[in-house]
């Protein structure tokens, strides 16, 4: 038992004696560095790319030039900079100095000082061989290291006129020459390519890198000064320098959309390199639906005309953006340019569905629909794909393109229709009555003025009357002053119809967006930005209020205001939703209404298609590529699934033949809320106390009797009971580009009818290995350590051998 203990113990002292020093080494700390042996690279540094997008008249944002990587010495461009001042320096390096010395290396920049000005300033005072990328840094960990907070200036990265002069969308937007956003420089729309960057959002090591970039910058300005300065640790100086290394290829230098979309090989066969931006929008009609038997009646009905919508109620639309866009896009935030307006017209229309029956709706002179765009930012795809295919010029179905939805479904009366070319998977928008006017919503967030919003104006200024009567002792509601339209939904509107239709937005700004709105940003964000939800849930009320009292048209007597009740920012569901929008889309709220949704599909379908592309643990709004993984809808003939299809196979002859839709998250979440919102109020007439009933699926629906309308159903919600269904998705891509007949979906062509004013934006496909690589550079001491850790690990194991050996002749082991 002794001989035993003596062995163990013997054999475990030699390996903590030769082994164990070296493994606390290489573990130890929690903190990131590069200065601990056998440690020598940060393999893929967590990081955010600012990616190369695709318009119609070239390439905007970053990468490399080549398909080979570009590395370089991390330097802090802003101590670079600083010493090379001749007053208050320690160091006497003039520009031109600095400027013929640097060799390839990396700038690392605080995110205020990321901006056009400094971009180019980095660029002239480099050169295309020695300038090797950008990493912009997270500003709230560096202020611990002596980051300057009083010099910190913010520029928006999006243009001063937003999607106007200067901006792929300068076509499609009124007044484009007016500056909305004066801290705009454009940065987002310029062309760097060759210079591939990097956003660092992970605290501890931006701090990490921040602290190492200013020390090898100081240490470079002291070799070139006069005045030799010892500014390195001693115990850091030992070391070779820490390099950024960059693998972001995103496509040759002169691409544009239409040449990508295009391409073909070598051998003449047709291999697209890119996928245009897009997404899916979601709209839904606040009372009983139009009636759909006359498109059904007769096949051959397949254009929707402006006069179509004469005969029915007018339509007043509710309307507002569900993207933004940043430097960075997986770090499009917009708390304030998406998602409190998201938030305030969900909150909108549960009031209005909460304060108003059907019948009563039904009875008014004008109906209200309430609309959520995707892809604004992006030339305001989802507001213009909406707007022509309802009226402006309407949408054309090919002769005999028309069929049911579902081929099962065919022969029921009221079935829900399609179109196999072009495609759409909803036609009800074709039974929508004439749009009379629009009120939009843009950051109702963040006030320029305490308790003050602004009334935008077209030029049709009833509405804005409604709105700006609405002001109390608490709130102010007023015109602006700007002269100038902001864009929105409403400039499409404008542009599409030629300046006949217009309508009002509210903001909360007047003539500039607000300061410290961070606009299209990465920085529009709850951990920089305090959203006024007091201001929301105003909003939302006001939005609300306008729209009955616009439904009521020139019979207003005023009873609009009253039927609407005041929503505060105590309410449950405002706050939420305002935690899933701004700080969690992965919550468990939004997930039960996108799960739902999934579930009346599969059921309605027979196909199970899953829950699209998630918001993010921390909401990201950028649209995204579009295909059948992202939104486009698409239709399974035969077993196949087309973009679109004018083949010669016969829809409907198998009763598989059906329209199919996987919409992202955020878009499905959407269309649940506004099915539970607005389709209780059919269950509502008549009765005092609302008893609608509770469903697991929709097939607890079935037997619903309060949904009596022709071509309305029930559907369950996310709140788990069953409701007249009021929703609808709607395609949302730049007019230019239209699916490819006859191939699967994520094929795309240029339109015939293209008339050149869209952007027309693409994202390129890239390699699923970009990324960024932080490490020391190897001057053999690395080599030499990782060695000696080696050969002392092998003496570890031979010494214990031969000891067991020895042990085990003595008859000891």
């Amino acid at each position: 038992m002794k001989a035993h203990c003596f062995t163990t113990c013997s054999l475990g002292t030699i390996f903590a004696v030769c082994c164990l020093p070296s493994l606390l080494i290489a573990g130890q700390g929690n903190n990131p560095t590069l200065d601990n042996p056998f440690q020598t690279s940060f393999r893929k540094l967590p990081q955010k790319p600012c990616v190369s997008l695709f318009t119609r008249q070239g390439r905007i944002g970053c990468g490399t030039s080549t398909r080979e990587t570009m590395k370089g010495q991390l330097l802090s461009w802003s101590t670079i900079t600083s010493g090379t001042s001749s007053s208050g320096s320690n160091y006497y390096v003039t520009q031109q100095k600095m400027s013929q010395s640097l060799s390839k290396f990396v700038a690392v920049l605080d995110e205020y000082e990321y901006n056009a000005q400094t971009v180019e300033e980095i660029i002239s005072l480099s050169s295309s061989s020695t300038l090797q990328g950008i990493l912009v840094l997270n500003h709230t960990a560096l202020s611990s290291s002596g980051a300057d907070d009083a010099s910190m200036v913010y520029s928006s990265p999006e243009a001063s006129s937003p999607r106007g002069q200067n901006t792929p969308s300068e076509q499609i937007t009124p007044d484009n020459q007016y500056e909305w956003n004066p801290n705009g420089d454009g940065l987002i729309h310029k062309d760097m390519y060759g210079i591939p960057t990097s956003y660092v959002e992970d605290g501890r090591i931006a701090e990490y890198i921040y602290t190492v970039s200013k020390q090898q910058a100081m240490d470079f300005l002291s070799s070139l000064s006069n005045q030799k300065v010892s500014v390195f640790d001693e115990g850091i100086k030992k070391f070779p320098p820490i390099m950024a290394e960059f693998n972001m290829y995103m496509g040759p230098e002169d691409m544009d959309s239409p040449t990508c979309l295009s391409w073909k090989n070598t051998d003449g066969s047709w291999s697209p390199k890119c996928l245009p931006l897009g997404g899916t929008s979601v709209w839904a009609l606040a009372g009983s639906p139009y009636d759909r038997t006359q498109v059904v009646a007769n096949n051959n009905v397949n254009r929707r005309r402006v006069e179509d919508g004469q005969n029915k109620q007018p339509v007043i639309l509710v309307a507002t953006n569900m993207d933004a866009t940043a430097m960075f896009h997986e770090l499009s935030r917009g708390a304030n340019t998406a998602a409190a307006n998201i938030l305030t017209v969900l909150m909108a229309a549960k009031l209005f569905g909460e304060s108003v029956t059907d019948s009563l709706l039904d009875s008014l002179p004008n109906k209200v629909i309430f609309a959520f765009f995707q892809g604004e930012n992006y030339g305001y795809m989802g507001s213009r794909s909406f707007l022509r295919d309802v009226a402006y010029p309407g949408f054309q179905c090919d002769e005999n393109g028309m069929v049911a939805a579902q081929a099962k479904n065919k022969n029921e009366k009221n079935t829900k229709m399609a179109c196999l070319n072009p495609l759409r998977h909803d036609l009800d928008f074709m039974d929508i009555g004439t749009i009379q006017s629009m009120i939009a919503v843009d950051q109702v967030g963040i006030l320029s003025e305490n308790n003050t919003f602004y009334v935008h104006d077209s030029g049709h200024g009833y509405y804005s009357n409604i709105m700006t009567s609405m002001s109390s002792d608490d709130w102010t509601i007023q015109d602006a002053t700007a002269g100038s339209l902001p864009p929105t939904a409403l400039s499409s509107l404008l542009v599409l119809s030629e300046g006949q239709v217009g309508g009002i937005v509210l903001t909360g700004y007047n003539d500039a967006f607000a300061e410290d709105s961070f606009y299209m940003s990465h920085m529009d964000s709850t951990d920089r930005i305090s959203i006024n939800l007091d201001a929301v849930a105003k909003a939302a009320t006001v939005v609300a209020r306008t729209a009955l009292a616009a439904a009521y048209g020139n019979t207003n007597d005023g009873s609009a205001i009253s039927a609407i009740t005041e929503l505060t920012s105590e309410d449950g569901t405002l706050n939420k939703l305002a935690n899933c929008l701004f700080e969690n889309g992965n919550c468990k709220f939004l997930m039960n209404y996108a799960s739902m949704e999934r579930s009346n599909d599969r059921v309605e379908t027979g196909v199970d298609l899953g829950v699209g592309q998630s918001l993010g643990k921390l909401p990201n709004y950028y649209p995204s590529v579009y295909d059948f993984r992202n939104g486009q809808p698409g239709v399974q003939l035969d077993g196949k699934v087309y973009g679109a299809y004018t083949g010669d196979k016969v829809y409907g002859e198998n009763t598989e033949d059906k329209f199919l839709i996987r919409p992202d998250m955020l878009a499905m979440s959407i269309h649940g809320l506004l099915n539970d919102f607005l389709g209780r109020s059919a269950a509502a007439d008549g009765n005092d106390s609302l008893n609608l009933q509770k469903c697991q699926s929709i097939s607890d629906c079935s037997s619903v009797q309060y949904c009596s309308a022709d071509g309305e159903k029930a559907v369950c919600t996310g709140s788990k009971v069953c409701v007249c269904c009021r929703s609808h998705y709607h395609v949302a891509l730049d007019d230019a580009i239209i699916p490819s007949p006859n191939n699967g979906t994520g094929v795309f062509i240029v339109s015939q009818d293209d008339t050149g004013v869209t952007p027309m934006y693409t994202e390129p496909y890239w390699s699923n290995d970009i990324g960024v690589q932080v490490f020391r550079a190897s001057n053999g001491a690395a080599n030499w350590t990782l060695g000696i850790g080696i050969s002392v690990a092998i003496g570890c194991v031979a010494a214990t051998i031969i000891f067991k050996k020895r042990l085990q002749n003595e008859k000891l082991y």
